[in-house]
């Protein structure tokens, strides 16, 4: 064997085995590459996982704020509304004592109207005697003197 030949034969002896340790190396990355790729998705679900369980818990934890905030409201909404029931009670009280009074007022005052009407009455009933009294000694004056 000629030594160029000789030469040529081992650089293709070192070309092929650096290309199958080039492979090798290749396989290897690739396995690592799905491996990590793997590892990755796999921590994604569980990220994933997490956080829905995170948000499932925020949602939960809300839901009961939420409630919590919905039964003070309720609360304050049921004493707002007993507290109105009572001041419409009591103003209701106060209008049917004032109605009866008004009442009792409107009352008064037809009375008063009525004594008026009759003491008016009486009071033309004697204006009108003394007014006759007057024309009848009127009468005697002039005709005795």
């Amino acid at each position: 064997m000629d030594r160029k030949v000789g030469a040529a034969l081992a650089v293709g002896i070192i070309g092929v085995i650096v290309g199958v340790v080039g492979i090798v190396m290749a396989k290897d990355a690739s396995d690592a590459n799905k491996d990590t790729q793997a590892q990755l998705e796999q921590q994604i679900k569980q990220s994933n996982k997490n956080s829905a369980a995170k948000v499932a818990a925020a949602a939960a934890a809300a839901k009961l704020v939420e409630k919590k905030v919905q039964n003070k409201a309720s609360a304050a909404e049921q004493q707002d509304a007993a507290s109105l029931e009572s001041a419409e009670k009591k103003d209701s009280a106060q209008v049917s004592a004032n109605a009866s009074s008004i009442q009792t007022l409107n009352d008064k005052v037809s009375e008063l109207s009525q004594e008026i009407g009759d003491v008016e009455g009486k009071q033309k009933s004697n204006i009108a005697k003394v007014n006759a009294r007057i024309d009848e000694l009127s009468a005697r004056v002039g005709s005795g003197g």
